[in-house]
Parts: C-alpha cells; structure tokens; sequence
C-alpha cells in the first residue's frame, strides 16, 4: 500500500513500531495463488498473482518468485463451484481441474488419502515475505514516500471531528487521511479508541518438518477436506505445514511458542494427506498471529462514523497474495 501510494505520487508516510517486515510478515509463507472458494478472492488473487510475477517490472528491485505450483482440494460437495472457479482462472493463468485418476498419476507419489478432484495452478508459487515487503518499502522510499521505523502509534489526532493523523512516541504526525493496517493488532487499537468493529485476532500455527529426502516437485497446497496447508521450505530441506487453530487471541499480541497439542493436530491431519508425514521429524515451527473478520473477504475502506479513518485489514491469514489488490483499492478510495 505504502509502495501504491508513492508510485502514484502521492505524498505518503509508514509507521512501523518495529523494523520493517519484521511482524506477521516475518512468518508467512508467502504462498501466492488464484483459487479461493470465493469468486470475489479469485479475482483479487488473480490481481496478485500477477503483481507478484512481475514484481521487478513494477518495483525496479528483484525478488525470488518460486515456481512450485498450487494444489487445491476443495470439499466434495463444491465440485461445481470449482469448476466455474477454475475456468475464471484459466482465463488469466493456466489452471485445470484434475479427476482422482489425474491427481493419482500427477501426485500418486505424495498423497496419501484419494481426494476426488483438485485445482492445479501450475505458474502459482511462493515468495520470501520479509524479502518482498523490505523491496517494495524501499522501492516506495526511492519514489518518494516516507519512512519511520521504531515509531509506536498510541491514538489518533482528530481536528474538527475528523482524524488529521496519529500521535505516536515522536510526537503528533499530521495527515489528511490515516490507513490502519497493523494486522493481528487492529482490533485491540480500534478497542482502545472505542470505535465498533468486527474483527479479532486468531493465533496462526505453521510445522516445520524435516524429511530424509524432501519430495521431488512438491506443490504448495491447501486441503479444505482435511484442514491443512503448506509448501516446500528449501532453507531446511523440509516442509510447512499449517491446520487451523481456531484460537482467538485477547489482549496484547506477543510472540508465543508453538502450542505441542496444535502441532499433534497438525500432524494427526497431514499423515492423512501426505505420505511423507509419517517418517517426517520436527524441527521446530512458527506461530504468529493474525486479522480476521466473519467473510474472510478483509476490510479495505473508511470507518463508519470516523472521517479520515480507513480500515485496510482482517484478510484471515491471506493478506500476502491480496496485498496487491488490497493496495490499490486504498488508493482507489483516497482518491475520491
């Protein structure tokens, strides 16, 4: 969003209380793909897919996109709905429907329960995160926009009964419009200046497991039969894997070690999916937290009963693929 904003020339300021890339972003995956069970997502990670494809092209700075491929195993009852989801995409990226003698002959060698139908989106992939996020901070700074590091923002600075900005630990930093986009933090900061909202926090729990021999063309995945996620991680020579875990976090976000019972869970799920899961051995992992709100669509737009205030978060463990699409949606509603 930053990096949007400068890039149209707009005279912009970020606010980090920490390093840049250094919160939730530090612990992504960074998995960038079409497919959602949800049309509006599809078109919003179309829009991400090919940012991130291009990213030198818009950035003028490098970053490693890896070509792994996505796999998608939606539940039974939805294979219409991937069906029209999977020609939509096709139109921009090639995607295709497998049949379970498709996925038996392409991933025969991975899978451990038989599902029946999948999106396969070959050119999806992933990037490092942190990686991204520094290069399109420093490409927003080189075209003009701003940056504060270290800055912590206690409130907003309301002139008028509009919001002109935030005062933080430096002082009053004036504005003519505020983007709250602090992630897993933004309902306690909406709580503490007492605006209404539906949004909360939700701890975000991924494996880090280690194989003997990590499997050839691996695919990024998700599994909405079976509740997991994940991809390839070459750093360890080992795998991600994610399942839900449903818990909701109160109060301040801090970092926490992996939960042992979520990592169980994780891999009680997993084994049923994947056959290199039973001879996989820990090798640690990464919980974080994140915004989440009841469509899983995100809130990108000004807060009701708040002139100058925008919202521009609760993407449910999402927000990397949609950033771009979150990015330009800000912009498109500043400048009206």
């Amino acid at each position: 969003m930053f990096h949007e904003l400068a890039d149209r020339g707009a005279r912009v300021c970020l606010v980090e209380q920490d390093r840049t890339g250094l919160g939730t972003t530090a612990w992504s995956g960074g998995i960038v793909r079409c497919y959602h069970d949800d049309p509006v997502l599809v078109e919003r990670g179309i829009q991400g897919l090919s940012f991130f494809r291009s990213f030198a092209e818009r950035t003028g700075i490098h970053a490693d996109f890896t070509e792994t491929g996505f796999l998608y195993i939606p539940h039974p009852n939805r294979y219409e709905q991937a069906r029209i989801l999977t020609d939509r995409i096709s139109q921009s990226f090639p995607a295709q429907l497998l049949s379970a003698a498709d996925l038996d002959r392409k991933f025969g060698h991975i899978l451990g329960e038989s599902a029946e139908f999948a999106v396969w989106e070959p050119q999806a992939g992933y990037l490092d995160a942190t990686q991204v996020t520094r290069a399109l901070v420093r490409s927003a700074v080189r075209k003009g926009g701003r940056l504060l590091e270290g800055v912590r923002v206690d409130g907003l600075n309301r002139v008028e009964g509009r919001v002109r900005g935030v005062r933080g630990s430096t002082g009053v930093l004036a504005a003519d419009a505020v983007v709250l986009a602090a992630g897993a933090h933004t309902p306690r900061l909406l709580d503490s200046w007492g605006i209404p909202h539906d949004l909360w926090a939700q701890a975000i729990q991924v494996e880090l497991r280690g194989v003997d021999a990590a499997p050839k063309d691996h695919p990024a995945y998700m599994d909405d039969v079976l509740s997991v996620n994940g991809r390839p991680d070459p750093d360890s020579n080992g795998m991600l894997l994610g399942h839900p875990t449903g818990h909701r976090i109160d109060g301040a976000i801090e970092r926490t070690a992996v939960d042992p019972q979520q990592s169980r869970l994780a891999v009680t799920a997993g084994r049923r999916r994947f056959t290199w899961v039973d001879a996989s051995v820990p090798l640690g992992g990464f919980r974080a937290a994140e915004c989440y709100a009841p469509d899983g669509r995100g809130r990108v737009g000004w807060v009701p009963e708040e002139p100058g205030l925008m919202l521009a978060t609760g993407f449910n463990g999402g927000a990397f693929k949609l950033a771009p699409w979150a990015a330009g949606e800000a912009a498109r509603l500043l400048a009206g």
